[in-house]
């Protein structure tokens, strides 16, 4: 990917938690640089990424919300920037709030995210009510979602309970999404996702209308007390790995260093 940058964009806005940088306003500025192939632009605009265009719209996004915290800002601006601008790959902000009320000496307060579009990996399963419908609601409720957009899902197939087998037969798939949500704003969303299915824990690997697990985030290792990734134990998994195979079987787990053919023949 090829980066542009923009630095220095500058704007008067009304950020901040105290009533007087509410009512007042300061000057704030936002450098951003942002990564696109830019192999194939053949000298056209329309194949580019205008940033002239962009420039103006982070101005106006800026001032048109009042945000208590600059973390605030930067990730909605990002967010806002990558919807719009479809090239855009990932994007890195950092906002600037020279003018910030701290009673001391001090030059600048920043802060800088990077955001981007990240290819990931769901398991879907069912074994309570219609178990097809709740795995069809989940592409519906991502059709929904700007953050989300489905690229491709495996066929359902029916299988034997895991862990604790005095249940009914699950019905699962995988599904391919590429997403500006963070992992944690990701497995939020999932969490969603079940509760709106009437999903009840009442024991571990027990029954449940919907169960949606991330297996992967693009290459991220993440082992957290909230979330694991890769999943722990999808590569032991048969009625993971199969609906996996079926969209994309050469995909490669990022520490075990096998894809998905080989960890499915190794079951």
């Amino acid at each position: 990917m090829d980066e542009i940058k923009i630095t220095g964009i500058e704007f008067y806005a009304y950020h901040g938690v105290l009533e007087k940088e509410k009512q007042e306003g300061q000057y704030f500025s936002i450098d951003c640089y942002f990564t696109l192939d830019t192999s194939l632009c053949d000298d056209i605009l329309d194949n580019t990424v205008n940033y002239s265009d962009l420039s103006c719209d982070i101005v106006e996004f800026c001032q048109s919300e009042k945000y208590d915290l600059i973390e605030t800002l930067a990730n909605n601006l990002a967010k806002h920037l990558l919807l719009k601008y479809s090239l855009i790959n990932n994007i890195h902000l950092t906002v600037h709030k020279p003018s910030a009320p701290i009673p001391t000496k001090f030059d600048d307060v920043t802060i800088t995210i990077t955001r981007g579009w990240n290819i990931c990996y769901l398991s879907l399963g069912s074994n309570l009510g219609d178990r097809k419908k709740y795995l069809d609601d989940v592409s519906k409720s991502i059709a929904l979602e700007k953050g989300i957009v489905e690229i491709s899902k495996s066929s359902y197939v029916e299988t034997e309970p895991y862990g604790v087998l005095d249940q009914p037969p699950f019905l699962n798939a995988a599904m391919k999404i590429k997403t500006i949500f963070t992992p944690m704003e990701l497995l939020s969303f999932i969490h969603k996702l079940e509760q709106s299915a009437g999903r009840e824990r009442k024991r571990h690997w027990g029954e449940r209308t919907l169960d949606v697990d991330i297996l992967m985030y693009g290459d991220c290792v993440i082992f957290t007390p909230e979330l694991t990734i890769p999943h722990a134990e999808m590569y032991m998994r048969k009625f993971v790995l199969e609906p996996l195979f079926e969209i994309e079987p050469y995909l490669i787990h990022p520490t075990r260093k096998m894809n998905i053919k080989e960890m499915l023949e190794n079951l």
